[in-house]
Parts: C-alpha cells; sequence; structure tokens
C-alpha cells in the first residue's frame, strides 16, 4: 500500500516527488499530512505551480476539468518515468519486497498496458506533438508518416496527445475493434466543429449528425440520411445522375484546351459534386455544369469546402490554442464555415421558396421534403443536416473520382475494357447495367484500396481489449489505419500495384467460376467506414462514379499531365492543381 514503506524500499527524493504527487492528484482527500509530505522539496512547490498554471491558461477553461487535465497529465508522467527506470508506476521495488508480497517465491508477471506500447519519446505537456512542432513531420504528410511509424514501431504504436492515442496497423487488430458489436459505436468528436457550432446557438442545434454520440447520434442519423440510403429511392434517381454525367462530358468539351487538357480538373469535379448531391438532397437542377453558373459564389463555395477540411485536419495538431483563444486557425476555419452555411442556406431557402422540383422523380423530391417535415427534429438540427449531406459529398466524390482516374490512367487496356462494358448503352445506362458492371466496379474497389480518401478509422473502445498483446481499458482512443493495412504485402499480393482482377471471379470461355482470389486483407478495404457508424452517402459515390467513369471512357481516353502528389486535409486529398488530358476515343 502506498499509505505504508514496504519493506526494501530505498527511499529517494524522486521517490519522494513522486509519492506526493500519486497522493495529491490521484487521492485528494486523503490525509497528506504524513512525514513524506513534510520532506517535500521547494522543486516539487515549483513544479506544481508551473503545471497548475499551464493548464489554467491553456488546458481548459472549466475548473473541474483542469482538474481533471493536472491528475490525468501527471498520473501519465509518473507512470512514464516509472516505467524507464523498470517500475511499475509506483515506487520502486526491490526483490525482496517482491517476495514479501506474493505468497510464491516469484513475482507475478507485469500486464502489459497502454504505457508499455512502444511509440516516439514523449515530453511533458506536449507528449509526442514535439514531432511537428520541430519541422521533422509536416501536418499535409501524416498519412506518410504514419506508413514510418509502422515499419518503425511494428503493429502498434503510441501517440500521446492530450489522451493517449493507440494507433493499430495489425489486420486482426483492427477487426476485433471495428466489427465490435455495438448499438451505439463511439468515435471521438471533431473539436473544432464542435467549438464553433456552440459558438453560434442561432445557427446550429445543441447536437448534430457530425458529433452527436449515442442514442441522439441514433436519432438524427435515422431521421437525416433515411433518403439517401433507400434502394429504391437511389435507383429511381439513376435517369437524373445519367443527365448530369452527359452535362460533366459537354463540360470537359467545352473547357479543355486544343490539346485536350483540362488545365484544374478539380474545379469540374466539384461541380459534379455539388450538381449531384443537390439534386438528390434538394430534388433541383442547380444548373453548375453550364458554363453560365460557373459563378463567383459557387467557386467560393467549392474553395470554402477545400479550405474547410484542411483547417480541420491542422486543427488535431500542435497545442490548440484555438479552444482558447480565436488564433489564425480558428479564424480562418469560421471563414470558412460561415461561408458554406450562409450559401447552401440560401439554396435552400430558394427552394423551398419556389416549391419548383425539377427532377422528375417523385421519390427524389421526397428526399428534402421528409427531412425538412422530419418531427422531433427543430429546423436548426435539419439545416444543418442537410448542409453536412451536402458538404461532405462534395469533397468526398471529387477526391475519390480524382484518385481513380489517376489509377485508370496508368493503363489504356483497363479505360478501354470499362468502355467495353458500356458498348450497348447508347443513351441511358439502367441500374440493371450497373449491376452487371463488374470490372467497372472492380476498378473502384482498387481504387478504393489503393486511394481511400479516408486513412484511418477512429473508435472509442466500450470495453477492455487484448490488441497486440497489450491491455487497452474501455474508453481508450484508437485508431485504426486501414490505409496502411491495404498497402502492406501480409493483407495483399503485389500491395502496390493496381489490379483491379483481384477482385473478380475468373471464368472459363463458358462463363463458369474457376476461381476467385482470396485476399486476406479483403476485410480492411473500407473506405466509408464499417457498421452502423458506416458513410450514409457510400451507395451515392458508388452510383456517380460508376456512371461518371462509364461516361467518360464511352467518350475519351485520358492520362494525366502532372504527376499525383497527396495531402492529409482530414480526409486525404490531391494535392491540386490536376491536369488530366481527355483525347476522344475514336
Amino acid at each position: 500500500m502506498l499509505s505504508q514503506k514496504p519493506p526494501g524500499v530505498i527511499v529517494t527524493s524522486v521517490s519522494l516527488h513522486r509519492f506526493f504527487l500519486i497522493r495529491l492528484f490521484a487521492f485528494p482527500f486523503a490525509d497528506i499530512t504524513n512525514s513524506y509530505d513534510r520532506t517535500m522539496s521547494v522543486t516539487i512547490v515549483l513544479f506544481y505551480t508551473f503545471v497548475t498554471l499551464f493548464m489554467f491558461l491553456s488546458y481548459n477553461p472549466k475548473p473541474k476539468k483542469i482538474i481533471e487535465s493536472i491528475r490525468s497529465f501527471l498520473l501519465h508522467l509518473l507512470q512514464h518515468n516509472g516505467d524507464e527506470g523498470g517500475g511499475s508506476g509506483g515506487l520502486p521495488t526491490s526483490k525482496s519486497s517482491c517476495n514479501v508480497q506474493a505468497e510464491s517465491d516469484e513475482c507475478l508477471p507485469k500486464v502489459k498496458s497502454i504505457w508499455d506500447i512502444p511509440g516516439p519519446h514523449r515530453l511533458p505537456l506536449i507528449g509526442t506533438k514535439w514531432r511537428y512542432f520541430l519541422g521533422r513531420q509536416r501536418y499535409a504528410k501524416v498519412h506518410e508518416t504514419f506508413m514510418e511509424m509502422h515499419r518503425r514501431y511494428g503493429p502498434i504504436m503510441l501517440d500521446v496527445d492530450t489522451v493517449p492515442i493507440v494507433n493499430l496497423f495489425d489486420r486482426a487488430d483492427m477487426e476485433k475493434v471495428l466489427k465490435y458489436p455495438s448499438r451505439f459505436p463511439f468515435r471521438p468528436p471533431t473539436e473544432i466543429v464542435e467549438v464553433y457550432r456552440s459558438s453560434r446557438p442561432d445557427r446550429f442545434g445543441v447536437t448534430n449528425l457530425i458529433n452527436a454520440q449515442g442514442e441522439k447520434w441514433h436519432e438524427l442519423r435515422t431521421k437525416l440520411t433515411t433518403g439517401i440510403t433507400s434502394r429504391r429511392i437511389l435507383q429511381s434517381f439513376i435517369p437524373s445522375v445519367n443527365e448530369i454525367c452527359d452535362d460533366f462530358v459537354e463540360l470537359v468539351r467545352h473547357q479543355r484546351t486544343e490539346d485536350g487538357t483540362i488545365r484544374n480538373f478539380q474545379d469540374i469535379a466539384n461541380s459534379v459534386g455539388l450538381e449531384i448531391i443537390c439534386c438528390l438532397v434538394l430534388g433541383r437542377r442547380m444548373g453548375y455544369l453550364t458554363t453560365n453558373r460557373q459563378n463567383e459564389k459557387f467557386m467560393r463555395l467549392a474553395e470554402a469546402v477545400k479550405e474547410s477540411f484542411v483547417y480541420i485536419g491542422e486543427s488535431y495538431y500542435g497545442l490548440k490554442l484555438w479552444k482558447y483563444v480565436p488564433t489564425r486557425l480558428y479564424r480562418n476555419f469560421v471563414r470558412c464555415e460561415e461561408i458554406i452555411y450562409d450559401t447552401i442556406a440560401e439554396i435552400v431557402y430558394e427552394a423551398l421558396e419556389e416549391e419548383q422540383l425539377n427532377c422528375p422523380d417523385n421519390d427524389v423530391k421526397h428526399i428534402f421534403i421528409s427531412i425538412l417535415q422530419t418531427e422531433g427534429l427543430d429546423t436548426k438540427e435539419k439545416i444543418s443536416g442537410i448542409i453536412d449531406l451536402i458538404t461532405s459529398a462534395i469533397e468526398t466524390l471529387s477526391n475519390t473520382l480524382s484518385f481513380l482516374l489517376h489509377n485508370l490512367s496508368q493503363s489504356l487496356q483497363h479505360q478501354r475494357e470499362i468502355a467495353q462494358e458500356f458498348s450497348h448503352c447508347v443513351q441511358n445506362i439502367t441500374n440493371e447495367d450497373l449491376v452487371n458492371a463488374r470490372f467497372t466496379k472492380a476498378c473502384i474497389q482498387e481504387s478504393y484500396r489503393l486511394s481511400p480518401t479516408t486513412p484511418c478509422l477512429a473508435r472509442i473502445l466500450e470495453e477492455d481489449f487484448q490488441l497486440s498483446g497489450y491491455h487497452l481499458q474501455a474508453g481508450t482512443l484508437v485508431l485504426c489505419h486501414t490505409r496502411v493495412a491495404c498497402q502492406s504485402e501480409d493483407n495483399f499480393h503485389h500491395a502496390e500495384r493496381f489490379l483491379p482482377d483481384r477482385w473478380l471471379e475468373q471464368r472459363d470461355e463458358n462463363h463458369n467460376v474457376v476461381y476467385k482470389r482470396q485476399e486476406p486483407g479483403a476485410s480492411v478495404v473500407l473506405p466509408f467506414g464499417i457498421g452502423r457508424r458506416m458513410c450514409p452517402g457510400q451507395k451515392v459515390i458508388d452510383i456517380e462514379l460508376t456512371l461518371l467513369v462509364a461516361k467518360i471512357f464511352q467518350n475519351f481516353e485520358i492520362d494525366y499531365r502532372s504527376p499525383l502528389d497527396t495531402q492529409f486535409q482530414f480526409l486525404l486529398a490531391p494535392r491540386t492543381p490536376i491536369e488530366i488530358r481527355f483525347r476522344d476515343r475514336t
């Protein structure tokens, strides 16, 4: 026990300091007037004062949370120091003390805890974030950093921010976490979004679809996304997507240069993404793919959406002073969010006022109306839900389409096979055509594996887990690095190569299935998540991508004019501008 001096203990100045801090923060109501406390040095008083002032100014403005932050950090620091000294986090013990405490002559083996997990060196107050302060690693390349960390530390690695973060690279560990049967899976909130929206109660409700947890999240998810996950509604939406994709092809023809190059493909990709999602959610064509509607307002919206994701990504690193003072990062994020809200809200209210929904099918119209007529949600929750759906869809489609076209540009044979698969479709492509497009869907799946927009999935453990030999307690934050696993030779044959055939059943001349290659890592190709927390827009994106690449390769052959570089912007995104040459298919 800590209140008595165990036999064989050699009391040092360090152990006294550690003992005092444990008593003070782990047991705040205990009697601390014993002889140990009276020997406390001036050094430890100054240290305590410094930490208290730092936490008060930097960590949290609420007194209770300040105390919890101090307590959590110091207990972590003590545990870390104990590990370096060969102890288990308490006072240093000798062999004889182990014999006294155990009935047998042998000490029990130490259970490996979260603090035993290998990782970069941890410093007081800033944890492992010093790597970014010193410029050794860049925020925009954090996805490449994790590849390096996997090679250096193995299947599991510990980062420390304000809380410990466990990074998982092993497929078996990820499957344990992601397939855990939870009714309401917990994942960490996007803090900068939470801080901003709580500052604008005039626009946003107390909770929202992005950061809600538990039953409230389930309620919002059910009421706001039912329309875009309905198979019947999505099938009735296919004719409208055909029209939009035809307009996209015409826009490419109009904007390409003499040699067929589109100078900034992302602008067109953003246009088609916004047009499709507005048609689905709002039930109307916006006209963003016609040249006279490429107006300044839309361009500002697309740029604001892109920058917003960049600032969200940057908010995860550094000292996070934006929580307490309006830093430059926070001001820029707010500016983007204001543009996004004002522009999309204007579109929504225009649709309400005009009540002229131009999409021909009543099922498509039903999505927009059903959200606005949902009972149990106030108008702010409905509007913010529509804004979140539109914003997420724009960036996700734009990035995913750019990665897919880059992968397909490496092989003219792949492009021709896609064109051949839809050669019988003279005008509209039907749902049956999409179902039978085996090779096109295999290309999309392979692009999801090699170039996912979501490099990792976050979860908060709901019960204790044993992962890679370490005991993790409930409440631990873990990141499942699916991108790293998908590019590992342990999980995929020729993992670095774009091979759509790995997803196809091999057939003989009579179309009988001969075999299907078994890839061990197929279960971790999760670009939209898994289970109840899976992105509700996956089916929409699948339809959009299939129709877009079908229309593109019916009309063009493509090649990238510039090398594709990726950067982390909360999502993985291609570094712009992107130049693609579209040559007419003969």
